[in-house]
């Protein structure tokens, strides 16, 4: 999601799930300011939904950020050459989230909860 999207998701109905633990944090003045501002403009978001969806676009934008290299070459691809294995801090950020995401859906009563990434993520040549 990009960030221009967040309006219309805010404007859409909300279809999410919450994390049964409450997670409190304080913010610096001036983000909190701006919070509360978009928080008058979409009254019909809690600021929960909005922080929510605020981080979510700005995680997904860090990650593609992250750094990540080519390791060994796992497959040959017909149409597009060589496929290599990944490394780095954004496989590892993968892995991870993949990982925590599996215990919150447990401690939630979901037993097989399906991942967030593919773990086995491949480059190729083109």
């Amino acid at each position: 999601m990009k960030p221009g999207d967040l309006t219309k998701v805010w404007t859409a109905p909300d279809n999410s799930r919450l994390t049964p633990k409450q997670q409190s944090f304080r913010l610096p003045l001036h983000v909190a300011a701006k919070l509360d501002a978009l928080c008058a403009i979409f009254p019909k978001k809690t600021k929960t939904e909005i922080v929510g969806d605020l981080l979510a676009v700005a995680i997904d934008e860090l990650e593609k950020d992250l750094p990540s290299y080519r390791g060994d070459q796992v497959a040959q691809h017909p149409e597009h050459g060589a496929i290599f294995r990944l490394h780095g801090q954004r496989i590892e950020f993968r892995r991870l989230a993949n990982k925590l995401y599996r215990e919150l859906e447990k401690g939630m009563g979901n037993k097989n909860a399906p991942d967030l990434y593919d773990e086995d993520l491949h480059e190729s040549d083109d």
